[in-house]
């Protein structure tokens, strides 16, 4: 039985005190879930607001908390098909904007991987931005970069 590995990049509010603004999930297969939730605009920095806030979606309602956690747990479980799932990410802070979302209650079958520089080409994450024309800091873009920049190999998940 393999498994099903998906990267994420999220987008939050700051550091110290880091809210959900945005979460990005892409499969090796290419399924991709996006979703931006509501978010204090008061507790964003000077650089969330200066560079992640002008690429969010415009026209698209953001959701509450509840609702993403709603929508990404129904499709983890029709990506994972009955597989353990893999979500692997490249910050701590995007592993605790997951725990915001599920509470730290993760759905049933998935492993969390905070991936190294032996796993992650930094380089290839750059490439990926300019040829695809994708700015960074966006979660989605973000994710696809990860992805793409990926080295290929990580232990199957039990």
């Amino acid at each position: 039985m393999s498994q099903q590995t998906l990267f994420m990049d999220t987008e939050f509010t700051n550091f110290k005190n880091p809210k959900l603004i945005s979460i990005a999930l892409v499969a090796l297969g290419g399924d991709e879930f996006y979703a931006e939730v509501e978010y204090p605009l008061e507790e964003c920095s000077d650089f969330v607001r200066a560079t992640v806030l002008p690429l969010l979606n415009q026209g698209k309602k953001p959701l509450f908390l509840e609702e993403v956690r709603a929508e990404l747990g129904s499709w983890i479980e029709i990506i994972r098909q009955d597989r353990p799932v893999l979500i692997c990410y490249d910050s701590e802070y995007d592993r605790k904007m997951l725990d915001q979302i599920f509470d730290g209650d993760m759905p049933d079958g998935v492993v969390l991987r905070n991936l190294g520089p032996s796993y992650v080409n930094k380089l290839k994450q750059y490439e990926f931005h300019v040829r695809h024309k994708q700015a960074e800091h966006h979660a989605l873009h973000d994710a696809r970069a990860l992805k793409y920049a990926f080295r290929g190999w990580v232990r199957k998940v039990r």
